[in-house]
């Protein structure tokens, strides 16, 4: 059942800190603090990162709502193989049978080129050994998600609650509350 609750709604508010705290708590059980330790660690160097990668998910999903979490762990394990094949010297984007997962990695692919090359972060700079991390940890939180959740696209929402949509105002954002 969709209630139709504006952003600023208390029940919505309440509703979408619970569920934050719901999802915390089952990740801190299965993988322990360490996983958030290490996570923290990679965002702490390079926000702008994660902030952009998270935009490039919501965006996609926004643009394409039958985009599947499972279609964005397929794109992060293309990057993945991509960034893990260019360590071994080659240059070679992996692609699969899923327009979706091909489209979203390319996409990705684009973005941590782009902070790997770019010559303003200077000594800080995005590494191939930190691409792949950040990468891997976004896979292994989407996977989370999938194994947690019946619902089918349960991160991507999770990652629109971060990044409403900019260009309409705060009314374009999401004013449902779900209810099972």
């Amino acid at each position: 059942m969709e209630i139709n609750c504006p952003p600023d709604c208390r029940f919505f508010v309440e509703g979408q800190k619970h569920q934050q705290i719901k999802v915390m708590h089952q990740r801190l059980k299965k993988e322990g603090a360490r996983s958030y330790i290490r996570r923290a660690e990679l965002y702490q160097r390079h926000p702008e990162v994660f902030a952009r990668l998270e935009k490039i998910f919501a965006d996609s999903f926004r643009a394409n709502k039958n985009l599947k979490d499972s279609d964005l762990v397929s794109a992060l394990e293309l990057v993945k193989n991509t960034l893990e094949t260019e360590k071994k010297g080659l240059i070679y984007q992996h692609s699969g049978d899923n327009i979706y997962a091909n489209e979203l990695s390319s996409q990705i692919l684009v973005a941590v080129t782009d902070f790997k090359d770019d010559p303003e972060i200077g000594q800080g700079k995005v590494t191939l050994d930190y691409s792949v991390s950040v990468v891997n940890e976004f896979l292994k939180e989407a996977k989370f998600y999938s194994e947690m959740d019946s619902n089918p696209r349960s991160y991507l929402r999770h990652i629109m609650r971060y990044h409403p949509d900019e260009e309409a105002g705060p009314q374009a954002q999401s004013d449902l509350i779900i209810t099972p």
